[in-house]
């Protein structure tokens, strides 16, 4: 004669099958990336509009291998531009408003 399975073994087999329930639900949620986020090719009036926060997600993409490119700037000196913005956005940003 065949025995009732016990309560223990009846809430072990319950918890087995949810596990890959579970698992699919959390492989769903992808968090977003901020350097994907960022243009490839800002003009020069966009790039000395964007706030500090901004500037950051750009160098941030920089960091993480984009190419970037700001006005004519090559994307050499695209990089070097944002990478000194990063250190001191206000004292970058005059001397791309002066012309320099």
């Amino acid at each position: 004669m065949t025995t009732a399975p016990s309560r223990r073994a009846l809430l072990g087999w319950i918890g087995l099958a949810c596990l890959p329930a579970t698992a699919l639900h959390a492989n769903d949620y992808e968090e977003e990336d901020p350097a994907d986020l960022v243009s490839d090719r800002f003009s020069i009036r966009q790039f000395t509009s964007l706030s500090e926060n901004e500037i950051y997600k750009v160098g941030l993409a920089i960091k993480r291998g984009r190419t970037i490119r700001i006005g004519d700037y090559s994307p050499s000196e695209s990089k070097a531009i944002i990478l000194r913005a990063r250190e001191n956005w206000p004292a970058t940003r005059a001397e791309l408003l002066s012309g320099g």
